[in-house]
C-alpha cells in the first residue's frame, strides 16, 4: 500500500475526500457559527446582569439600612448609586455592550461593544468603546510606585559588590553537577547506569521495584543515543537537587523540630516560598547566575525543599514524648538522643518528604528546560516549539519512565498504591500541608499492622505436594518447555531472513557466493549501485546455503527470545512446584505455566504462520528450518500439560470471589479486541528505503537517464581524446570544438545524474511503502492475533461467571484468557524489537502494533487480579501448645 496513490486526488483522478463519516456527522449536526451567536447571547446576559446588580446592589443597601435603622449603610447605598449614575449615564460617550445592528448612510451592519453619543447614536465600531473604559485607567500612571527599579538597583548592588559570596553559591551546585553528570551519568555505558539502578531498587525496595526499574531505563535507552544523553541529563539534575534538598533540609527540619523559636523562624519563609509561583523563582536566578543547569537546579531546589523540611519537623515533633524522656532519664547525650531515638522513630516522615521532594522536583522540569537545563525537559520544550509529534511522543515517554523509576525508588513502603500522576497531583494540592501526606501513610501503615497484631497460636501446615495425574502433567510440561528451548538453538531461517527480511535489504538473499575466478570491479548502469560499480565474477558462481537460529538477528531474533523466556518461566514453575509447592511467586503455580506456555505457543506460532517478504519469495530461495516447527511443538505440549496440571492442581482462592458478573472483564475484553481490529488496519511497518519506492517503471525510466548519462560520459571522454590529438597535431580550431563537445557531453551527464537524484528524492517523499497487518503483502502477523484476540473474547464468558458462578471454573479459563492476551503482546513486542535489532535507515515499525500490544495487556490485565488470588491448598496439623 502507498501513499502516492493518495496523492492521485490531487492530479483530479479520485473524488474529493469528505473526510471521515464521523466528522462528516459531526459537521452535520453542530454548527459553529450557530455555537458563536449563543456564545455571544450568553456574554451579553451576563453583562446586562452585572450591570443590573451594579444598580440593584445600591438600591438594597438604601432599603434595608433604612428599615434597619442603619443609616450609615443607606448613605453608602445611596452614594454606590449616584456614582454609578454618574459613571453609567452622565456621560457624553457611552459603550453599548454585546452585539447590536446600527445603520448609517442607509447601510445595516452589526456591531460589538459600540461607542455611542449621550442620545443613542453610533460614533464607532471595532474596539472603540474598549478603549474608550481603557482611557479610563491613564490616570493611574500619575501614581506610579517604583518597584521594578528599586529591584533593579539591588540585583545591580549585589552583582557589582558581592561577586565572592555568589561563587560560593554556585560553587556546590556546579561541582556535582559535573560530578555526577558529566565526570559519571555521561560518561558510563547506558547499560551500567540500568544495571545500577536495578540493585539500587532491589537493595532499597524489593526485587519488582529493580526489575520494573531497569525496564524502564532500557526502553529510554532503546530510544535511541540523542534521548539517552537527555535521560541520563535528567536523572543527574533531579539527583543533585534532590541530594541539596536532603543536605539542606533535614538538618533545618531537625533544628525546627527540637527548637521552637527556629521553627517560628523558618515556618514564614517556608510559607511563602510555597506560596511563590515557580516561574517568579526563575528571575533572581537567572540575574545573578545566568541561565543553564546551574540556576535550574538552584530553582528546583528552592521549589522543592519546604515539603522536606516541613516533614522532617513534624516527624521529630510526633516522637512520644515519653520515650525521649526515658532515653534522657538513662543518661543518654542529646545527640543520641537524636540519632538513636527520634530520628528512626521520625523515618517514615523523613522518607515522604523526600518523596514529595522528589515528585515536586520532577514536576519542575519543564521550567528547567526553559532556563537552558536540557534534559527531556528541554526535548518537550522543543517539540512542543516545533510542533514535532514524534519528538514530543518519544520525548514524553522516556519522561514519563524516568519520573515512574525516580518515584517508585524513592516511594515509602506504606504508600505504594496510586499512580505516578495521582501522587504529584497529591504533592502539588499539599504543598502547604504536606502532614497530611504522612496521616494518609500513616493510616495505611496502621491498618496493616493491625492485622499483624498479636495472632493465636496456629496449627503446623504444608502445601498440597503434586501427585498422580497432577504430578504427571507438571512434569509433561517441563518436558514440553525444554523442547522449546532446544528449538532456539536449531535453524529457524534458511538462506534469508524472515522478519528481519523486511527490515534489512541484506538479508533478503543470505547465501553465501563464491566465485571460482576472481571478482572484478566493473561500473554498473544501476543507478542504485554503491559508487556506480558492481563486482563480477569472470568464472562460475556458486551459492552457499546458510542457516539461522532462533536467537540470532537473521533467525527468530526476538521471537525467539521472548519465546525462549516464557518457556523458561514455564519450566521454573514446574521446578517449583514439584520441588517446593506453594512457596515462592504465586506465578510459579499451574496458572502461571498456563499464562506462559499459551504465551510462548502463540508467539511461535504467529512466526511460523507468517509470510515472507514478496522479494524474499520471488527468489524461491526461502525455507523455513526445523527449530520453529519444534518450537511450535514444544510449547503445544507444554500448553497441553499445563491445562491439563491447571484442572488437576488443589488451588484455592485467599478470599471468595464476588459472585456478580464481571461485566467490566468482558468490556475490557470487547476493547482489546477492537484494538486489535484497528491495530489490523494500520500500519505495522513504513519503509521509505530507495529500493523500496522504485517501481518497476521508474526502474526503467532510472535505467533510460542513467544509460544516457553513461552514453554521454563516453561521448565527453571521446571528445577528450580527440582534443588532445589535435592539440598534438596543432589543429587549435578542431581542439576548440573538441573541448566544447567535451562540456556539452559533461554538462549532458551532470543533468542526467541530478535526474537520477531528484527523481529518487521524489519516490522517498511521495512513495512510503506501508505494510498493515491484514493485507498479503505483509507479514499477516494481525489476522492471526485477531484471532486469538476473538477465542480470548470467547474463553471470556466462562472466566468472568457468564457460565456458572464456580470459583475454580472462572479462574481456570481466566488463566487461558491471561495467557492469550500475554502472546499477543509478546508478538508485537518481537515484532517491534527485532525491527529495531536489524532495521536498515529509513524502515520503521507502525502505530498498529501499539494497539495490538495495548490489547494484549488488556486482556492480560482482565484476568491477572482473579489469578492473583489463588494459591495451592494446605494440609493442617495439630496446634502447637503453649509452653511456658
Amino acid at each position: 500500500m502507498s501513499i502516492a496513490g493518495l496523492l492521485a486526488q490531487a492530479n483530479g483522478e479520485a473524488e474529493e475526500e469528505t473526510g471521515h463519516f464521523i466528522d462528516g456527522f459531526v459537521d452535520t449536526v453542530t454548527s459553529p457559527e450557530g455555537a458563536d451567536r449563543l456564545a455571544d447571547w450568553v456574554t451579553t446576559g451576563i453583562e446586562w446582569v452585572l450591570l443590573a446588580a451594579l444598580f440593584v446592589i445600591p438600591v438594597l443597601l438604601i432599603v434595608s439600612g433604612a428599615k434597619g435603622r442603619r443609616y450609615g449603610m443607606a448613605a453608602g447605598g445611596l452614594v454606590g448609586l449616584v456614582a454609578m449614575w454618574w459613571y453609567r449615564v452622565r456621560p457624553e460617550q457611552i459603550v453599548a455592550s454585546g452585539t447590536h445592528s446600527y445603520r448609517v448612510d442607509g447601510e445595516r451592519f452589526e456591531c460589538r461593544d459600540a461607542l455611542l453619543d449621550a442620545e443613542g447614536d453610533f460614533l464607532s465600531c471595532g474596539d472603540s468603546g474598549i478603549a474608550e473604559q481603557a482611557r479610563q485607567n491613564t490616570v493611574l500612571d500619575n501614581w506610579v510606585i517604583p518597584v521594578g527599579d528599586w529591584g533593579e538597583q539591588v540585583v545591580f548592588w549585589v552583582d557589582n559588590n558581592m561577586k565572592a559570596t555568589l561563587e560560593i553559591i554556585e560553587w556546590p551546585f556546579a561541582k556535582l553537577l559535573n560530578i555526577i553528570v558529566d565526570q559519571w551519568l555521561l560518561q558510563m555505558s547506558w547499560l551500567t547506569v540500568c544495571i545500577a539502578v536495578f540493585f539500587l531498587g532491589w537493595a532499597v525496595r524489593n526485587l519488582q521495584v529493580g526489575v520494573l526499574s531497569f525496564i524502564g531505563l532500557m526502553i529510554c535507552g532503546l530510544l535511541g543515543e540523542a534521548y539517552w544523553r537527555e535521560t541520563a541529563l535528567t536523572i543527574g539534575f533531579i539527583g543533585v537537587a534532590v541530594l541539596l534538598c536532603v543536605i539542606v533540609g533535614i538538618p533545618v527540619g531537625v533544628l525546627c523540630g527540637r527548637v521552637d523559636g527556629a521553627w517560628k523562624v523558618v515556618r514564614p519563609v517556608l510559607d511563602a516560598m510555597q506560596v511563590v509561583h515557580s516561574f517568579v523563582y526563575m528571575l533572581p536566578f537567572i540575574f545573578f547566575f545566568g541561565v543553564g543547569s546551574v540556576s535550574a537546579t538552584m530553582v528546583t531546589m528552592t521549589f522543592a525543599l519546604p515539603p522536606l523540611i516541613r516533614l522532617t519537623n513534624l516527624g521529630i515533633r510526633q516522637v512520644p514524648e515519653d520515650v525521649v524522656e526515658a532515653s534522657r532519664a538513662y543518661g543518654a547525650p542529646e545527640w543520641r538522643v537524636l540519632t538513636d531515638v527520634q530520628l528512626p522513630l521520625a523515618r517514615p516522615a523523613i522518607m515522604t518528604g523526600l518523596n514529595q521532594t522528589l515528585l515536586l522536583a520532577i514536576s519542575m522540569l519543564g521550567i528547567a528546560a526553559i532556563m537552558g537545563a536540557g534534559g527531556l525537559g528541554r526535548l518537550l520544550f522543543q517539540a512542543i516549539s516545533n510542533q514535532d509529534v514524534a519528538l514530543a511522543v518519544s520525548g514524553g515517554l522516556a519522561f514519563f519512565l524516568v519520573a515512574v523509576v525516580l518515584d517508585r525508588l524513592s516511594q515509602p513502603e506504606a504508600s505504594d498504591s496510586g499512580n505516578l500522576l495521582s501522587r504529584i497531583v497529591r504533592a502539588w494540592r499539599n504543598r502547604r500541608t504536606p502532614e497530611k501526606l504522612l496521616m494518609e501513610a500513616e493510616s495505611g501503615g496502621e491498618s496493616a499492622g493491625a492485622a499483624r497484631d498479636i495472632e493465636p497460636a496456629t496449627p503446623a501446615e504444608a502445601f498440597v505436594a503434586p501427585s498422580g495425574a497432577e504430578r504427571s502433567a507438571v512434569i509433561a510440561t517441563a518436558i514440553g518447555s525444554l523442547v522449546t528451548l532446544i528449538a532456539l538453538l536449531l535453524p529457524w531461517n534458511i538462506d534469508a531472513g524472515l522478519v528481519s527480511g523486511y527490515a534489512r535489504s541484506t538479508d533478503v538473499d543470505l547465501r553465501t557466493e563464491t566465485c571460482s575466478g576472481n571478482w572484478i570491479e566493473m561500473r554498473s548502469l544501476d543507478p542504485l549501485a554503491a559508487d556506480g560499480a558492481a563486482l563480477v565474477c569472470d568464472g562460475d558462481t556458486e551459492f552457499v546455503s546458510n542457516a539461522y537460529n532462533g536467537i540470532s538477528a537473521s533467525g527468530g531474533s526476538w521471537f525467539g527470545i521472548l519465546i525462549g523466556l516464557a518457556s523458561i518461566v514455564a519450566l521454573y514453575a514446574a521446578y517449583s512446584t514439584l520441588f517446593r509447592p506453594g512457596r515462592g511467586s504465586r506465578w510459579f503455580a499451574s496458572h502461571g505455566a498456563v499464562v506462559f506456555s499459551t504465551a510462548a505457543l502463540v508467539s511461535a506460532m504467529a512466526y511460523a504462520l507468517s509470510r515472507a517478504p514478496d522479494n524474499v519469495e520471488e527468489l524461491l530461495i526461502y525455507r523455513r528450518g526445523s527449530g520453529v516447527y519444534l518450537a511450535v511443538g514444544g510449547a503445544l505440549i507444554a500448553t497441553a500439560a499445563a491445562c491439563v496440571w491447571l484442572w488437576r492442581a488443589p488451588m484455592a482462592a485467599r478470599r471468595p470471589l464476588s459472585a456478580s458478573i464481571g461485566w467490566g472483564r468482558m468490556l475490557g475484553a470487547l476493547s482489546a479486541v477492537l484494538l486489535l481490529v484497528m491495530g489490523g488496519y494500520a500500519g505495522w511497518s513504513f519503509d521509505t528505503r530507495t529500493e523500496s519506492v522504485i517501481n518497476e517503471e521508474l526502474q526503467t525510466e532510472l535505467n533510460t537517464i542513467a544509460a544516457e548519462g553513461a552514453a554521454a560520459g563516453t561521448a565527453a571522454t571521446a571528445a577528450r581524446a580527440e582534443a588532445e590529438q589535435a592539440a598534438l597535431d596543432g589543429d587549435v580550431e578542431l581542439e576548440k570544438q573538441k573541448r566544447k563537445e567535451e562540456n556539452v557531453a559533461l554538462s549532458l551527464a551532470g543533468v542526467r545524474a541530478a535526474d537520477i537524484a531528484s527523481k529518487i528524492a521524489e519516490a522517498k517523499r511521495t512513495g512510503d511503502v506501508i505494510h498493515d497487518g491484514f493485507e498479503s503483502e505483509g507479514a499477516g502477523l494481525g489476522i492471526w492475533t485477531l484471532i486469538v484476540g476473538l477465542a480470548a473474547l470467547v474463553m471470556t464468558v466462562p472466566a468472568i461467571g457468564m457460565l456458572g458462578i464456580d470459583e475454580l471454573f472462572r479462574y481456570r479459563w481466566s488463566a487461558l484468557v491471561a495467557g492469550a492476551g500475554l502472546g499477543i503482546a509478546l508478538v508485537a513486542l518481537a515484532w517491534v524489537v527485532t525491527i529495531v535489532r536489524v532495521a536498515d535507515a529509513n524502515f520503521v515499525s507502525g502505530v498498529g502494533i501499539v494497539f495490538v500490544m495495548t490489547a494484549g495487556v488488556t486482556l492480560f490485565a482482565t484476568s491477572k487480579g482473579t489469578l492473583s488470588e489463588f494459591e495451592r491448598t494446605k494440609v493442617y496439623g495439630d496446634v502447637p501448645s503453649k509452653t511456658g
